[in-house]
Parts: C-alpha cells; sequence; structure tokens
C-alpha cells in the first residue's frame, strides 16, 4: 500500500494512484532529489487518509505537513479529492493534480483552496520536480490560465466572500492573483491593460487591505486566501 513511514521526517508526499513504472519513476525521483519521503497508496484510495491514519506507524501531525499527489485518471477521482478536502486531519496538506491533460477543464467542485499544483501529462519530469519543491515552500504551481479561469469564470460566490472579508475589488483580486504567479508590474500591465503606474497604486491598495509589506507576502496570502 505504501513504503514504511520514518517517524522522524516531518514532510512526505503521498502518491495515490495504481502502481505504474510511471509512479515506481516519481517515487524515486522524489526520494533521490528532493529531502522528504514519497510513498505510493495504491489500494482502497477511496479511504485515505482514513486508513493511514489508523496505521501505527504513521504519525497524524506529518500528513498536515505531507502533499498528496493525486492521480487524474485514477477511478472516482472526484469523490477522493472531495473526501481529502473535507478530512479534518488534511486541512494543513498541500493537493496537487499530475496526469492532467492538457485541454481538460479542471472541475471546479473539486478545485479547492488546498490544491497548489497542477501537473499535465506532458509535462517534463525536471519540471515536475521543479514544481513539487516550489509547493513545498508554499508557492503555487497552477498555469496562469487555469487558475484565472478558476477564479474568473462562474466564481460569483466565491468572490464575494473575499470582496466581504478583505474588501478586494475584483480588479485587485485579478491583479493580486497575477502577483501570486511572479508577473512583474510591466506584465500585469500589458495583461490588463492599465498603466504601469495604476498597477503600483493597485498593489499599494491591496497590500493595505490585506496588511503586508511585500510582493512575497502578498503572493503567500494570496496563495491561502484565493
Amino acid at each position: 500500500m505504501y513504503n514504511n513511514i520514518d517517524k522522524n521526517t516531518d514532510k512526505h508526499i503521498f502518491i495515490l494512484s495504481q502502481l505504474s513504472l510511471q509512479t515506481d519513476l516519481i517515487t524515486y525521483m522524489i526520494n533521490k532529489e528532493i529531502n522528504v519521503n514519497c510513498h505510493i497508496f495504491d489500494q482502497e484510495l477511496d479511504v485515505f487518509p482514513v486508513k493511514l491514519l489508523n496505521d501505527s506507524q504513521f504519525n497524524p501531525s506529518q500528513l498536515g505537513k505531507s502533499i498528496i499527489l493525486i492521480d487524474r485518471e485514477i477511478h472516482s477521482f472526484k469523490n477522493i479529492t472531495k473526501e481529502i478536502s473535507n478530512n479534518n486531519d488534511c486541512s494543513n496538506s498541500k493537493i496537487a493534480l499530475f496526469n492532467v491533460n492538457e485541454h481538460t477543464t479542471v472541475d471546479k467542485d473539486v478545485f479547492s483552496k488546498q490544491i497548489r499544483g497542477i501537473f499535465y501529462k506532458d509535462d517534463h519530469l525536471d519540471t515536475f520536480l521543479k514544481g513539487i519543491k516550489a509547493i513545498l515552500r508554499n508557492e503555487v504551481w497552477i498555469s496562469r490560465e487555469t487558475l484565472l479561469q478558476y477564479i474568473f469564470d462562474d466564481s460569483s460566490n466565491r468572490k464575494r466572500g473575499i470582496n466581504r472579508n478583505d474588501n478586494l475589488t475584483k480588479r485587485e483580486i485579478e491583479i493580486l492573483t497575477l502577483v501570486s504567479m511572479g508577473a512583474t508590474n510591466d506584465e500585469i500591465a500589458d495583461k490588463v491593460f492599465i498603466s504601469t503606474n495604476t498597477v503600483k497604486t493597485h498593489l499599494y491598495n491591496i497590500f493595505k487591505k490585506i496588511d503586508v509589506q511585500n510582493r512575497i507576502q502578498a503572493a503567500l496570502w494570496a496563495a491561502k486566501k484565493l
């Protein structure tokens, strides 16, 4: 089901997928290139994480520091993702999807705030490892197109919640999203068709509203809230 858990290691990566050459390679490369333990959870996927938490070898506190990689092609993908998102023990876990078809729209009902990464079928292994490292640094590894689509397509309830809590306008949410993806002021200005000075004014207002001092803090805030 999964390898023995090293209780002295704080961070783990769990791959929810059937055993295959691909998952074996991913596990091998993560264990080799990144300083975390990687495990394949390949049986009874619908009972993850309950089965894991009932294992005497596992320290439940470690789950909150983990990345859960979910294969987009496994059976009952939606149900598994929802179950993990709704489980209190996984509330601090970071979820990433892999084997995503480039032309497939990510379902909004499973795209929760915990999903920090999306890896496509044609992604190179080096890109995959770079993305995993970014997620471990609390960054988001999601394409601009996918993230903007999620925020602005048919998500009025979600945006109302953000505006109510933090008083951000639609334009400020858009700019903050671009900041979280590493866009410069000039790139933001080109993207949303405003001047660079207007971008700076928006950023000043955003930083004040969400109580941060710089772009890095703003990106971290966006990763948690958006």
